[in-house]
């Protein structure tokens, strides 16, 4: 590239090379890549390798990198909920418990997530757990049955996305009252069949409600946009366009 092309290496150029072999599951020679950069990595490079560790579930080079991440970024409150996120997913409760202390005890609060989404030109907004909307009561019931309706073809809910240690039928409910499902849920009840709809979110879309989306896509024959602090997701047919990489 420099001998060629007289190109200097940018971040974003290292940033790329370390998400090619990551994403094609060669994290340890991203990891050895990126130890060998004449450049300190910054967050974005560590936060594309921390997702690949996540999706891979590779506990030592998640720790690993999630641990720089912190360095990197003390204050900032995404780089403890992807680490903290990961040990859920690997059922890894004191790791989840430990970056928790280490939230409070540096006075990092976690951002409330919220999802909007646009119906005959009026914006509706909805909170984790919220019931503050005119037709709560219908959009959960909506939801339940289409819960079930994915139950009944496989779908089993990623309860491992909850912290608290809790009964697993309070983490399912607990997952039910996310601001995407809710948003969803309402955006099937008020538009058509077969309407493509948008909703935004202000976080990362957490893996069940991933899964949740793409399913609801299929089942419904509906196509869902939906922005989260990462990146555009297109579903349709059950697949969404971030080949499961966000």
């Amino acid at each position: 590239m420099v001998n060629k092309y007289s190109i200097v290496p940018t971040m974003e150029h290292y940033t790329c090379m370390v998400d090619l072999l990551a994403r094609a599951g060669s994290l340890y020679e991203a990891h050895e890549f990126i130890e060998m950069m004449p450049i300190k990595p910054d967050a974005k490079l560590l936060t594309a390798f921390l997702s690949s560790c996540c999706h891979h579930k590779n506990v030592e080079l998640a720790s690993a990198v999630g641990k720089k991440l912190l360095q990197l970024q003390p204050q900032e409150a995404g780089a403890y909920i992807s680490l903290s996120n990961f040990y859920g997913l690997v059922g890894d409760l004191e790791g989840v418990a430990n970056v928790r202390r280490l939230m409070l005890e540096r006075g990092i609060r976690k951002e409330k997530a919220s999802t909007w989404i646009e119906i005959s030109r009026k914006v509706h907004i909805f909170e984790s757990g919220d019931r503050s909307h005119p037709d709560y009561q219908k959009i959960y019931d909506h939801l339940r049955v289409l819960i079930q309706k994915m139950k009944n073809i496989g779908y089993i809910p990623d309860t491992s996305m909850v912290a608290q240690n809790v009964e697993e039928l309070t983490k399912e409910e607990i997952l039910l009252g996310h601001s995407e499902k809710l948003a969803i849920a309402f955006g099937i009840m008020s538009t058509p069949p077969g309407t493509c709809f948008l909703i935004v979110k202000n976080l990362r879309v957490c893996a069940d409600c991933h899964v949740f989306t793409g399913l609801i896509s299929k089942i419904e024959g509906r196509e869902i946009v939906a922005r989260d602090s990462s990146r555009f997701h297109h579903f349709k047919d059950g697949v969404c366009s971030c080949g499961n990489y966000w």
